[in-house]
């Protein structure tokens, strides 16, 4: 019996990721369906820093010369140490076209997915399609859940890529399992004014390893600077839906740790939140794919997790229409050979990040004079290409 498609390839989740996977696979000539749970997407940008990798994606899907016009550069990073400067990351270095990392709100840049893919698949993106089940046979892959009125509905197409996030039902329904769990840091960030008082340039970003736990600053565009702080032992800020207050907090944090005077006004989002780290056991089962956070969740200490997702998507596109140009029976091996090389990939991103995050905890005396001189050195010839390349996510793709 032949059973009607929907689509070539279902793509769940349309975040940034899920996003990316779908315009990929629809600029390709791929007939593409992108399932989202969700009928408004949810306010705030958390994600705003595009490395190089990831901007060298958005470019071939075309996407890259609208972030740019409306983000920021960050073309080099300040580090001071619990006690002195440490040096300065130039980033200058980086290959061409990008030797930067580009910050623009995520919101920003999911519009600019999303308005891209609507010029080339129009009706791609279904929106409260909420996927709860997972069915495959040797002819392609079926979704079982509901439709934006509640009622069940079913999906089938040859590959399926799963974008759903960190708890998205996919992954729990191929019986794939994940390793990993929180990390005892917590934050608060919030947006806040930026411009010559700061005692920053505005294409420079701070990291500052005070001996009370981190203070990072990274310019946005419109003359604003997001702010984060690791709490201390004993720190109690005002809840997030106390956004002015909050903010007040951090600008007073980050006075008291660095002696740079952001103005407390707040001037976008604001937020506490912890940090974490997950890795599925496996990114393919059969004809479908994970990406994104449905794969892997890594510390958001150094803004990569956005990124090594549209590898994930851009790698995975590639092998979906490379198995389906072969004959549907070559889509299980072509994806199991992407995502192990992604689940590698996955790996080295959540090491780099946990020693991120590890870097900015707080330190006696004696471990933050070690934990400097180290860094000293690391920002100096010849380890400092070495340091670009890791913190703009060298070696991922």
């Amino acid at each position: 019996m032949v059973v009607e498609r929907d689509a070539e390839v279902l793509v769940i989740g349309a975040g940034p990721v899920g996003m990316a996977a779908a315009l990929d696979l629809a600029l390709r000539g791929r007939a593409v369906r992108l399932l989202e749970a969700r009928a408004t997407r949810p306010p705030g940008s958390r994600a705003i820093g595009v490395h190089p990798p990831g901007l060298a994606v958005l470019r071939r899907l075309g996407v890259a010369e609208a972030l740019l016009s409306a983000g920021w550069p960050v073309r080099r990073g300040r580090a001071w140490g619990a006690a002195r400067p440490l040096g300065t990351l130039d980033l200058d270095g980086l290959p061409p076209p990008h030797p930067f990392v580009l910050t623009v709100p995520q919101s920003v840049t999911e519009r600019a997915l999303r308005d891209a893919l609507a010029r080339v698949a129009p009706d791609a993106l279904e929106l409260g399609a909420r996927v709860e089940g997972v069915w495959q046979d040797a002819g392609g892959v079926t979704l079982l859940g509901h439709g934006p009125d509640g009622g069940p509905r079913r999906w089938r197409a040859d590959a399926a890529v799963a974008c759903d996030g960190r708890d998205g039902p996919v992954r729990a329904a191929l019986g794939v399992r994940r390793r990993g769990g929180p990390y005892p840091d917590r934050f608060a960030m919030a947006d806040l004014g930026d411009g010559e008082g700061v005692g920053l340039a505005r294409d420079e970003a701070l990291v500052h390893l005070h001996r009370d736990g981190v203070v990072e600053g990274f310019p946005l565009p419109g003359g604003v600077r997001r702010w984060v702080v690791r709490l201390a032992p004993g720190d109690a800020p005002p809840p997030p839906d106390a956004g002015r207050a909050l903010a007040a907090w951090v600008a007073e944090r980050v006075a008291r740790r660095t002696g740079l005077h952001p103005p407390p006004g707040l001037a976008g989002s604001a937020s506490v939140f912890g940090v974490e780290r997950w890795l599925a056991d496996r990114f393919a089962v059969g004809r479908v794919a994970l990406a994104g956070d449905a794969a892997h969740v890594l510390s958001p200490i150094g803004g990569q997790g956005m990124n090594l997702g549209w590898l994930d998507a851009a790698a995975i596109a590639a092998a979906v229409d490379e198995g389906l140009a072969a004959g549907g029976a070559a889509l299980p091996a072509a994806l199991e050979r992407v995502a192990r090389h992604r689940r590698t990939a996955a790996r080295r991103a959540i090491a780099r990040a946990a020693a991120n995050t590890a870097l900015g905890r707080p330190r006696g005396a004696l471990a933050a004079v070690a934990r400097d001189a180290g860094l000293t050195r690391l920002l100096r010839p010849p380890w400092a290409a070495w340091a670009r390349s890791r913190f703009t996510m060298g070696g991922l793709a």
